[in-house]
């Protein structure tokens, strides 16, 4: 057994797709080497994989080939031409020859064992093929091989032990070259062997291993964000994607003027994050003027940090500069602006968007009962919703969109709740992201989602596949968040009145994927009763459906349903019940306790039928052969069944050993 080594070298690969590549080929060398161990290296400009005593044996297997009907193969006990031609095609000799049975008749055999490629033959012959498939966002040529990666490869370092791997990609053959930190030890290094690979690359100012560079960047956040008797404040994802961008960590702390302490902290945050990969340092909620960056080379003196300080300040003065300049004109003067923004190529203006929004808004709020109070700043804020994209800070950082507004409009004296829903109604983002906090916030969330399917869906555009350019899904989903969280039974059709057939589709199947982590059973189940353009009830009622299933009472109540459709004839649509035709007592007791139940709204009332109807099939003939008594008790029992459909078909439940 040797230790194995593949390391893919590349020029800078971004951060963000360093991650789901080394994944998803650790993934598919863990099938091809059937071991599912590999160690896994991973920095900018490398991509590697390790197993430790990997032992390559080719397998082994029995191969049986049949030849011609032992009648063909013999003739007076003598090999004929065609076993001869048999045998000479595989290479094999008389003695090797036996019969076997093959359906009815008896045909000649040679059974061998046949040696397979080894893993790492497979490996060899599928190499090309595997780097080729790394599902990347983009992809580049560079050279006349016509092969595409994220970025050009540069080297292949692949080792068996001692021995180099007859791996290649296009023209690059595998060695046992790899190459150290770009800048602080830039000469190839010659591995002799595959054990030494992580140490060698130490030496050589490389830090392999993703989560041991990840902990270097926090132990210096830590450790320089205490010195200054603070903490550090950054967006989500930001040490993460630092530590993909560096291959040896390096911490330079600085500072900026306290000027720009005006800008709000999330300005200074994004602007630190988004341009810079900078980190920021707060103290009891309030931002320090200090930012501390992760260099990839080391600071023997304070060049790298001048740099740093001298585009941050450039780009703090432009933020610095475009709020002052935003705060002169107010939010509503951009209004009328919107009218040159495209919602979308095909479906008209930001403005006509932000009139069907206002619109839309308001129809909600009387839904919902809301207050003429809140009907006001509903219609104000669906007013001023989109007008931030017009400002220079937004244009400027696409990604303080509604955060701007909200901060302008607070500035401008606008109500609290109003500047609050500007930001707000772009919530949730992601499904980890918080709802709004008000009601004014997420009817005018719900009603900008619902607008944007709505037209984005009437102008032919669907998510297909991973493709979602328009996060439709992400869209769907933080509609049905809100209308959960806010607990709001409206009929999503009362809205938008007879639309595109199209958008309900499409609702229901963002439905079933929402409500998927309850169990694709009980969402088949609900949605077939319930209507998907009510989300709140059908989420209700399968969350109900969720808790219950575990309850042994629960089990039994889809039993007794089973054994009701099961005697009913598919296409049973009777519900008419003579009390004057019924003469068993069980048959009665289970009308009475249908008819107490029909207007339940509660699901945990049916466990009060489970002991009525196992007495009716108990003691009553349903299928009486008078014709009367027998379509009454039909009758009966589809009024049971209607009863149970009021919140799902239960025979679409799965119940564990049912």
């Amino acid at each position: 057994m040797k230790d194995l080594l593949i390391e893919i070298g590349t020029e800078e690969l971004p951060a963000g797709v360093i991650l789901p590549a080394v994944n998803y080929l650790r993934e598919r060398l863990s099938h091809i080497l059937s071991r599912q161990d590999i160690q896994t290296f991973a920095t900018p400009r490398r991509l590697a994989f390790f197993l430790k005593n990997f032992q390559n044996i080719a397998p082994e297997r029995e191969e049986t080939i049949y030849g011609p009907p032992v009648k063909v193969a013999y003739e007076e006990g003598k090999p004929t031409r065609a076993l001869l031609a048999f045998l000479e095609r595989n290479k094999a000799n008389i003695e090797e020859v036996t019969e076997l049975q093959k359906g009815e008749g008896l045909y000649v055999a040679i059974r061998r064992r046949v040696k397979e490629s080894s893993p790492l033959e497979k490996l060899s012959e599928v190499f090309e093929e595997l780097l080729r498939a790394v599902p990347f966002p983009k992809t580049m040529r560079w050279d006349s091989s016509n092969l595409r990666f994220s970025r050009p490869i540069r080297w292949i370092c692949a080792l068996y032990g001692d021995e180099v791997l007859p791996l290649s990609f296009g023209k690059l053959k595998a060695g046992r070259t790899t190459y150290g930190h770009r800048i602080l030890s830039s000469k190839a290094i010659e591995l002799k062997k595959a054990q030494e690979y992580e140490e060698v690359l130490r030496q050589n100012y490389v830090v392999a291993d993703y989560k041991e560079r990840l902990g270097m960047v926090l132990a210096f956040l830590r450790k320089e964000t205490h010195a200054l008797d603070g903490k550090p404040l950054y967006p989500e994802g930001l040490d993460e994607e630092v530590a993909n961008l560096v291959e040896f960590p390096f911490a330079v702390v600085g500072k900026f003027e306290e000027k720009y302490l005006e800008l709000p902290n999330k300005v200074i945050m994004t602007v630190l994050a988004h341009h810079q990969r900078f980190f920021c340092v707060e103290r009891d909620g309030k931002l320090l003027p200090y930012f501390i960056a992760i260099s990839n080379n080391y600071p023997k003196d304070d060049s790298i940090l001048k740099g740093y300080a001298k585009v941050l300040r450039a780009r703090l003065e432009d933020a610095l500069f475009f709020y002052r300049e935003d705060l002169k004109r107010p939010l509503e003067d951009l209004v009328s602006g919107l009218s040159e923004v495209l919602f979308h190529p095909k479906a008209g203006s930001m403005l006509e968007k932000v009139r069907r929004v206002g619109a839309l808004a308001i129809k909600l709020a009387e839904l919902l009962g809301l207050s003429e109070e809140k009907k006001k700043k509903i219609e104000r804020a669906s007013q001023l919703c989109k007008v931030d994209i017009l400002t220079h800070m937004v244009r400027e950082l696409d990604e303080l969109q509604g955060y701007m507004g909200y901060i302008y409009a607070l500035r401008q004296g606008e109500d609290p709740e109003v500047a609050l829903a500007l930001y707000e109604h772009y919530l949730p983002l992601r499904p980890s992201d918080p709802l709004p906090s008000s009601e004014v916030s997420a009817v005018l969330s719900v009603v900008d989602r619902l607008d944007s399917l709505n037209t984005l869906i009437a102008v032919g555009e669907f998510p297909s596949g991973s493709s979602d350019p328009y996060g439709m899904k992400r869209l769907a989903h933080g509609l049905f968040a809100i209308i959960e969280g806010f607990g709001w039974d409206v009929d999503l059709s009362q809205l938008l009145g007879e639309s595109d057939q199209d958008l309900w589709r499409f609702l229901e199947s963002r439905l079933e994927s929402y409500l998927d982590p309850y169990g694709y059973d009980l969402v088949k189940a609900v949605l077939e009763v319930k209507n998907p353009l009510r989300p709140y009830e059908a989420i209700s009622t399968v969350k109900i459906l969720a808790k219950l299933r575990v309850e042994e009472e629960f089990k039994h109540i889809v039993e007794v349903y089973r054994r009701v459709v099961k005697i009913l004839p598919s296409e049973w649509g009777e519900d008419m019940v003579k009390e004057e035709l019924m003469f068993e007592k069980e048959e009665k007791e289970l009308w009475e306790a249908i008819r107490r139940l029909e207007n339940t709204q509660e699901l945990t009332s049916l466990y009060a039928l489970k002991e009525p109807i196992h007495n009716f099939f108990d003691k009553v003939l349903v299928m009486d052969p008078r014709e009367d008594i027998k379509k009454n008790r039909l009758a009966l029992l589809y009024r049971t069944k209607r009863l149970f459909n009021k919140f799902a078909n239960f025979s679409k439940i799965v119940i564990e050993g049912g």
